[in-house]
């Protein structure tokens, strides 16, 4: 497609994406720089956009991938909508207390990874809201897996 009909599709929709929060063992979060915009040169979740016709643990599980990581059960922490000056996205959050791999920076848009319990000042506004809202969920009455509240709600098919 070429780039001017991009930039004005981009202005007229929202483009679905997924962020996941890994949290391991120590209840540490999984934390990227990153190299590119938006929110380039701050701390950030891995994630992206959701591909056609992609579930929301397959999107998850690919972006993972590229960054040799995966994650057992996912949690719907939240869908928060994003603001950038040229388009508004939303993102649908994911969360697993069981990832899998050490992550490997991609070098285009991730140039290292750091596991923290702290979330820094140099991080996304709505990193840190996801992050937060996951801190308040992650007790176990408090977690429904992504699957469970999908099958309930009938649109996992």
């Amino acid at each position: 497609m070429p780039e001017r009909l991009w930039k004005q599709v981009l202005a007229c929709i929202s483009i679905p994406c997924v962020d996941v929060i890994l949290e391991n063992s120590r209840r540490e979060v999984l934390l990227g720089w990153r190299k590119i915009p938006p929110y380039r040169n701050v701390w950030a979740l891995p994630g992206g956009r959701v591909l056609k016709g992609e579930s929301l643990r397959a999107s998850a599980q690919r972006i993972l991938a590229q960054y040799r990581l995966s994650a057992g059960e996912l949690f719907l922490v939240g869908v928060f909508p994003v603001k950038f000056p040229t388009r508004a996205d939303f993102t649908c959050c994911l969360a697993s207390k069981q990832p899998r791999g050490v992550a490997e920076p991609d070098g285009s848009e991730f140039s290292s990874f750091i596991w923290t319990r702290k979330i820094p000042t140099k991080i996304g506004a709505n990193y840190r809201k996801m992050i937060l809202g996951w801190r308040r969920m992650r007790s176990p009455e408090g977690l429904t897996s992504l699957c469970s509240t999908l099958n309930k709600k009938r649109f996992h098919r």
